[in-house]
């Protein structure tokens, strides 16, 4: 008898402790299931050209930005969406900064409010936090800035490209040229995501052919991973 209560005692304890381990375990699951997003801004009334982007990506990489142009009130909106590779540096560079969870003030002592002002966000579940910053002395938090502003970037040449071969044909060559600076200037987050819309201008036969020979050279130096990007995989 005694040894049967032993028994019985153990298979309770055993029982409740397996409970509360697959209690803990089905916690801590849901906690990873709530996933981050993020977001960027930049703003500067002084800058005509574009006085204000603003990016909001989800965990899976899709993403929107919104920006303005020169001195109108009209906001251009587009979707995008980036690649693993990306998205994964993201979630790293707000991993090793503890960005939800630290009150460092990333904002260095030097002001340089001129150049504009940036603001970085994450969300997960209930906790959200916000910086403001013009000039940052953290790396990470520093180069987090320049993917956002690099996926800015690319967007926006992209549209204008779009926007250019149908309204101002004969500036294509030109827009391509701007777009190959960005390129040499480590200023397009993915380079390589590029070129299918420039193989399609390249083989389009109604493209002046000086624009298509541009778009082809562009697309052999990505090819060749000429280009860097402010994404740094580690």
């Amino acid at each position: 008898m005694y040894k049967k209560w032993v028994t019985i005692f153990f298979l309770s304890v055993f029982s409740v402790c397996s409970t509360f381990a697959v209690s803990a375990q089905n916690h801590s699951i849901e906690a990873a299931a709530v996933e981050m997003s993020f977001s960027y801004k930049f703003e500067n009334p002084r800058f005509v050209h574009l006085p204000l982007i603003e990016i909001d990506l989800a965990s899976s990489g899709k993403g929107t930005i919104r920006f303005k142009r020169n001195e109108s009130d009209e906001i251009i909106d587009l979707e995008f969406s980036l690649t693993p590779a990306t998205v994964s540096r993201i979630h790293q560079l707000y991993s090793q900064t503890a960005f939800l969870t630290s009150t460092e003030d990333y904002q260095s002592k030097k002001d340089f409010s001129h150049l504009g002002w940036i603001t970085l966000t994450a969300h997960q579940g209930e906790r959200s936090r916000e910086a403001r910053f013009n000039y940052t002395t953290n790396l990470l938090i520093d180069e987090l800035a320049a993917i956002f502003r690099a996926i800015a970037t690319q967007q926006i040449q992209m549209f204008d490209i779009d926007t250019v071969q149908q309204y101002q044909p004969l500036d294509l060559a030109r827009q391509l040229d701007a777009l190959e600076n960005e390129l040499r200037l480590e200023h397009i987050a993915e380079p390589e995501s590029l070129l299918a819309a420039l193989r399609e201008l390249a083989a389009n036969d109604t493209v002046l052919l000086i624009a298509r020979n541009k778009a082809s050279r562009i697309i052999a130096d990505i090819t060749k991973k000429k280009y860097k990007s402010p994404v740094k995989n580690k």
